[in-house]
């Protein structure tokens, strides 16, 4: 399973929301329409570091691999 997680962020100025797929150092989002920064400089390495905590710890395998969750009986 495979998914693009995705943020919905309204721009401060004019409202719009704007749908921001990955967030890239150095790169700001701007507003689709106004062109607004949506995010500080420091909100965006917080984004560009908690995706990349996310990809280092997807290929954890599930607690249940490991039979961690087994059912009493």
């Amino acid at each position: 399973m495979n998914q693009t997680i995705s943020s919905i962020i309204p721009c401060p100025e004019c409202k719009v929301k704007n749908r921001i797929k990955k967030f890239i150092p150095g790169k700001i989002p701007l507003c689709a329409k106004c062109g607004t920064r949506l995010v500080s400089e420091k909100e965006n390495d917080t984004q560009v570091w908690f995706g990349k905590s996310l990809n280092d710890i997807s290929g954890i395998p599930d607690p249940e691999y490991f039979g961690a969750h087994k059912k009493s009986k």
